[in-house]
């Protein structure tokens, strides 16, 4: 079992939880009232910072309600490295919304999962290994 350590930055933050046994991840909650328009860019509040184990990551994701609803966390998954230790604070931007989205302060609006990092070293090369697709780029496998 890995620990993720989560303080409160504000007396509002709710403390992460899984939802049922099969549940991949973890929801993250707001801790202020926000309202999300068509091209609105918001950085949303938790009220918490983490403790990352070293060798893992944090990737937040959009929980699939508020997606379905066309309000999105642009740069998702986000990443949280092991060594940041400030609050987590979310982009969320209005994709394709037709109205005000509003989120009151104790809603869920993101979902996290802790992902153990692989072990990587970088190595220039002057050739790599060829393969059946090769260079070939967007739709190049022929599947649209």
């Amino acid at each position: 079992m890995v620990i993720l350590k989560v303080k409160k930055v504000n007396n509002k933050a709710k403390i992460p939880r899984i939802a049922t046994e099969g549940s991949a991840c973890f929801d993250i909650s707001t801790v202020e009232d926000v309202m999300v328009s068509r091209g609105g860019l918001i950085k949303v509040h938790t009220g918490l910072a983490v403790e990352i184990p070293k060798g893992y990551c944090l990737e937040i994701y959009p929980r699939s309600g508020i997606a379905s609803n066309g309000v999105i966390i642009p740069n998702s998954p986000a990443i949280i490295d092991s060594d940041y230790r400030g609050e987590l604070i979310i982009n969320m931007y209005g994709l394709f919304v037709d109205r005000i989205v509003a989120f009151g302060a104790g809603s869920r609006i993101a979902q996290a999962k802790l992902v153990k990092l692989v072990p990587t070293s970088i190595k220039v090369v002057s050739k790599l290994d060829d393969t059946d697709r090769g260079d070939g780029g967007f739709g190049s496998t022929g599947l649209k």
